[in-house]
């Protein structure tokens, strides 16, 4: 039997049973909500369950738990362009000094959010708060890991499970990079907030955790053929909905990806509550929590120590709400995407959002 695609809170969305069907099976469709999930061409089925083997969901996620740390980069001017400590950027370099590649969720040219591999990093250093795009990605890695090159995957916590999952050889060469994730929004929802923005002219930037107020990146900013707008996170309708669970995939509410023992190698992310270990860390510029599981992981962490400051952490430290628990469900979701079906994004914004 091929994979249970009627219950969509156990779907992840990564794409893998899609890379891995060789009779093209099996599509990635956009649903009322705006989240793209299998459907497959019954009359085409091989009845192969390749589909099965590859989907993370039908496999609980475990490794080790890895040693947690603390880290910011020396580099000012990056420690800027970063969304926490620079941890991403670093542990990229080193493995594109190895002439190796780096894929990671960026915007394409429309603002839709995919996931490429590249040696220029720049676009994919940021939060992007939105499902990306992995239809490409698959099949890239592959074709890299065969070439012999070193690759650095990062994503969400299902994504890289799911990449591990697809990838049978050269994986010596393959080092997984999961971020701490609270869940991911809507693509249709955020292609309507997009097309929003633009009301004001061409949209040319977006960036969902700008540094410019030193305030550990709560500031969004965007710049359309009208000019730039900087807001803190609760004043911008998409981020404010965000920051309270209401746009997220429903397979969110009941994520199992919620612990420290992934099988990542490392998972990076924004180090809340370093104040209570590290007060000298607290100036808002901020810092990575980096947590290091495997021998590859612990390597390449400590390949980076001449350019940032890395600091052990306690194995009792209290992790951040997203490596311990779902994101919290409530009836507003449901409201939020009917609103959204029923009369589209700007309706949504000033129910839901606060826009006025």
């Amino acid at each position: 039997m091929p994979i249970d695609v009627s219950n969509k809170a156990k779907c992840f969305g990564c794409g893998a049973c899609t890379h891995v069907c060789t009779q093209g099976t099996i599509k990635m469709v956009s649903d009322s909500e705006g989240f793209l999930y299998p459907q497959i061409d019954t009359a085409l089925c091989t009845q192969c369950e390749m589909c099965v083997s590859a989907c993370p969901a039908y496999e609980s996620p475990s490794g080790e738990k890895g040693q947690a740390f603390a880290l910011r980069c020396n580099d000012e001017a990056l420690l800027y362009q970063s969304t926490s400590g620079g941890a991403f950027s670093l542990l990229s370099r080193k493995i594109l000094d190895e002439g190796g590649l780096v894929f990671g969720a960026a915007f394409d040219d429309s603002f839709n959010v995919v996931h490429k591999g590249s040696e220029d990093i720049s676009d994919m250093r940021k939060s992007k708060y939105v499902q990306s795009d992995m239809t490409k990605a698959y099949s890239e890695v592959k074709e890299a890991l065969n070439q012999n090159k070193k690759v650095l995957f990062s994503g969400t916590p299902c994504q890289c499970h799911a990449l591990l999952k697809t990838v049978a050889e050269h994986r010596e060469n393959l080092v997984t990079v999961s971020v701490v994730c609270r869940g991911v929004s809507s693509p249709g929802l955020w292609k309507q907030y997009v097309s929003f923005l633009e009301k004001d002219g061409k949209l040319k930037a977006f960036c969902f955790r700008d540094k410019r107020s030193n305030n550990s990146g709560h500031t969004v900013s965007y710049s359309t053929d009208k000019g730039e707008t900087a807001v803190t996170m609760d004043k911008d309708p998409f981020s404010m909905m965000y920051l309270k669970c209401l746009t997220l995939r429903p397979s969110c509410y009941s994520c199992p990806y919620t612990k420290t023992d992934l099988p990542s190698d490392i998972t990076i992310g924004d180090f809340w509550g370093i104040e209570k270990i590290y007060p000298d860390f607290n100036d808002g510029k901020g810092v990575s929590l980096v947590i290091a599981r495997t021998k590859k992981g612990k390597e390449l962490l400590k390949s980076c120590e001449n350019d940032a400051k890395i600091l052990p952490c306690p194995a009792d430290m209290e992790m951040q709400s997203a490596l311990k628990e779902s994101a919290p469900k409530s009836i507003l979701r449901m409201l939020v995407f009917k609103e959204f079906a029923a009369s589209g994004i700007e309706s949504v914004l000033k129910k839901f959002g606060g826009l006025r």
